[in-house]
């Protein structure tokens, strides 16, 4: 039985970044659902669900094991500036890019959508394949006791696919500061945007993977494909924007990515409305992709989703390759190590 009834999938000590002048004890948050800004809600009440990894203390105390390391970085960069990512092939590296993987899916928003895609998948094969049985359960779903845990196994089996990333640091000098929310890492792509070609943009093999997570009101990680972007001129570490347009298309991205609930240590009201304004029809653009393809005789089912994106612009990522060259292609492999082997033919 487990000893520790709260689960939060957001960190504290995440958190407290983001709060009121930094004390950790309250924190500003909008809640789409009820349209309703609080000014100062207690931190500790936030992005928590009762035994979300499961009845026992496991899940939880991994977690925390890894969060007690990465908290100590957090402090570096956060407290001490020392605005220098992990050397590449470091434990340090593994351990940070682990922890964002992680991050990205423990939130009880990644498990429903991994539910929800399985449901929408198998109706469409199945009305594709056997339609009396389609007919037949049109009305069932199915469900899964614990969403959030068969999402983190599948980020746990993944992890490798983060490799080929580069890792780099984006100062906010600008007057307006970064947000944060209840599923605070963005998957995005820019370069297959470019292409007009967004379906499976955003998968772990991807070219062109970006992920942005801010981390502070003035500072973000940002995991790139370093094949596909260059980031800063190429900056060793980190660069900077001015530009508060640059971070209000980010900010966007944090208020259409989240379940219901944005972060943030003190932002204007009127804010909050240009955020609505401007972003909150592209929370229900997001696509499952269930196709049958035809080749020759035999029948491929595909499997795929379109995630929301914006026409994202952001100076200090330019292409290194000619999105033209990938118009009208699925997006392709970042690296060629991730191409399943072809299945072995025996013959007699």
């Amino acid at each position: 039985m487990s000893k520790k009834k709260r689960h939060h999938y957001i960190p504290r000590f995440y958190l407290k970044r983001f709060s009121i002048d930094l004390q950790g004890k309250f924190i500003g948050l909008y809640n789409l659902k009820n349209n309703k800004l609080i000014r100062e809600a207690p931190l500790r009440h936030q992005a928590y669900e009762n035994f979300l990894y499961g009845q026992d203390d496991e899940i939880e105390n991994a977690l925390a094991h890894i969060e007690d390391k990465i908290a100590l970085l957090f402090y570096y960069w956060t407290e001490e500036k020392l605005l220098y990512p992990p050397p590449p092939e470091t434990n340090g590296f593994k351990m940070l890019r682990q922890f964002i993987l992680y991050q990205a899916f423990r939130v009880p928003k990644s498990g429903d959508s991994m539910i929800d895609a399985l449901n929408k998948s198998m109706k469409a094969f199945l009305k594709e394949f056997d339609p009396e049985l389609s007919d037949k359960i049109k009305d069932h779903r199915l469900d899964h006791e614990n969403p959030v845990l068969l999402s983190l196994a599948q980020a746990i089996e993944h992890e490798h696919l983060l490799n080929f990333l580069d890792c780099k640091f984006l100062v906010n000098l600008s007057p307006l500061p970064f947000i944060t929310s209840d599923a605070p890492v963005i998957f995005y792509n820019q370069l297959m945007e470019k292409a007009d070609t967004y379906e499976g943009a955003t998968a772990l093999v991807a070219k062109g993977l970006q992920l942005f997570y801010p981390i502070h009101p003035r500072l973000m990680i940002c995991l790139f494909d370093p094949e596909a972007y260059s980031f800063g001129n190429d900056c060793e570490n980190c660069c900077s924007t001015e530009s508060g347009e640059e971070v209000h298309q980010l900010n966007g991205l944090q208020f259409i990515n989240c379940q219901s609930q944005v972060f943030f240590d003190e932002i204007p009201k009127e804010y909050i409305s240009l955020l609505r304004e401007q972003f909150l029809e592209y929370r229900d653009s997001k696509k499952n992709i269930n196709e049958v393809l035809n080749h020759g005789s035999r029948k491929f089912f595909l499997m795929s989703s379109e995630d929301a994106h914006i026409d994202l612009k952001l100076d200090f990522f330019s292409l290194r390759v000619n999105a033209k060259d990938y118009h009208g292609q699925l997006t392709p492999l970042r690296h060629p190590s991730f191409k399943r082997p072809e299945p072995a033919v025996i013959s007699k």
